[in-house]
């Protein structure tokens, strides 16, 4: 692991460390009646105890960004590609989760904070606040043909390139996920937060307009990466410029349409809670976990922003949630098996009737009745992957070069020399075993 591609994978994790840092600060903006999770009156906004609490919150933010910041130096130092994998997951997993401990604490805070002061709304309000007029009021939904051009387009590469048509299966079916995700969201109720109607309304215009547009974007934004993706496949660096721009696109999208609704909210509401507000924190565990087995639904919105929870009273959310958490643990494992991946050695094996190069369980082979040429390389031109394993012990799958075109890999680079072998197809495939002289011994054999 080069500390070059280390820096270049960092670069593109850090700038989610500030993104938390904001939004997690912002929850000290009073929106709808909320601050850090906890419904509040008008009057506690300007309480001396309220701000003390809110600063110790900022401070302890601060702690855990630049700890999270510190602690990316010693990943700078690994040689391995598994360790530092196995490193930079778990140190995402970790900023997920040390966050919420400074939110959780100034929460509980507060909720004592709010009992003591009495500030709590009566238990006898409903379990479920519904405002019939917001309700009735009718809201056009995005239509199909916003989505269908993009989806077309994403298609596209799957007429001139099945080679890897797994891939531009797999980004082609995004765009009906974001369809369907974006007519999820108007079953969700209206936003209400007091008994103004007209702040319902508003409330709940403005959350489905905006999340209607990040999901139009990132269906246009998946089109265009497929096709884009598909022209620049054989040119590494273009490569990585089209995926760069699309991640670029989708965190920018979805980052900037939060925000912008959490300020729409904070300004619509500024003067709510004077008289009748809801107050829904029996039903919101640390003011972002919502459990209410007296709410039918699976999806609720979020308390701010753009986003929905799960109804965590629900078994299909447990279940949901369960799996999540189950994938979530499982990732430092990919690390784990790619550590096994760079112990493992290319293996090249020869027998009457056909060439096989294997590497971590994997095999490539050829037909000795197939092959057309055979030409042993001590020089490896250079290569761009397309799709499989670029490791300094190991170079499996489909790579190209400016030399050859598109090629089949399976072989150690630190050593040499390799087998150049041509299908009566034109298809090419190189190999290379880790054994000194085994490669050499195989074209020997093949003469």
């Amino acid at each position: 692991m080069t500390l070059f591609w280390a820096l270049i994978s960092w670069a593109v994790m850090l700038p989610v460390l500030p993104i938390v840092y904001s939004l997690q600060k912002n929850e000290c903006k009073p929106k709808k009646n909320l601050i850090a999770g906890v419904t509040l009156p008008y009057e506690a906004q300007e309480d001396g105890e309220v701000h003390a609490l809110l600063e110790q919150y900022r401070k302890e933010l601060k702690a855990v960004c630049l700890g999270m910041l510190a602690a990316v130096i010693p990943s700078l130092l690994f040689k391995s590609v598994g360790l530092f994998l196995t490193y930079y997951i778990l140190w995402t997993i970790a900023l997920a989760a040390v966050f919420l401990i400074p939110y959780i604490r100034c929460n509980r805070s507060l909720q004592k904070l709010k009992v003591e002061r009495g500030w709590r709304q009566s238990r006898e309000t409903p379990q479920v606040v519904t405002d019939l007029k917001a309700a009735a009021e009718e809201m056009r939904r995005p239509s199909l043909w916003w989505f269908l051009p993009p989806f077309l387009l994403s298609l596209v590469p799957l007429l001139f390139d099945r080679s890897i048509w797994g891939i531009w299966v797999l980004d082609a079916a995004l765009v009906p996920v974001f369809y369907l995700c974006c007519r999820y969201l108007y079953r969700n109720r209206a936003e209400v937060v007091d008994e103004d109607s007209g702040r319902t309304l508003t409330l709940t215009r403005i959350r489905r307009y905006n999340w209607s547009k990040c999901w139009i974007t990132l269906a246009w934004a998946t089109g265009l990466f497929n096709l884009g993706l598909w022209l620049t496949l054989e040119h590494i660096w273009l490569c990585m410029a089209v995926i760069l721009a699309y991640g670029s696109t989708g965190c920018i999208t979805v980052i900037r349409i939060e925000f912008r609704v959490r300020r729409l909210q904070e300004k619509l509401t500024a003067d709510s809670g004077r008289g009748y507000y809801v107050d829904g924190d029996d039903h919101w565990i640390w003011g972002m976990i919502y459990y209410n087995p007296n709410d039918a639904r699976l999806t609720v919105n979020a308390r701010v922003g753009v986003g929905s929870s799960l109804n965590m009273a629900r078994r299909p959310a447990q279940i949901i949630m369960g799996l999540l958490l189950a994938v979530l643990l499982a990732c430092p494992l990919c690390g784990v098996w790619m550590l096994g991946m760079e112990r493992a050695p290319v293996e090249l094996e020869i027998t009457d009737t056909e060439l096989t190069g294997s590497h971590f369980g994997r095999h490539w082979s050829v037909a000795l009745a197939d092959v057309a040429e055979i030409e042993v390389i001590e020089t490896l031109p250079r290569l761009s992957r397309i799709m499989g394993t670029g490791m300094e012990t190991a170079c499996t799958g489909q790579f190209s070069s400016s030399q050859w075109g598109r090629v089949t890999l399976c072989i150690d680079p630190r050593v040499g020399p390799w087998l150049l072998v041509k299908q009566n197809d034109g298809e090419l495939f190189l190999f290379g075993a880790s054994e000194e002289g085994r490669t050499a011994e195989t074209a020997a054999k093949l003469r």
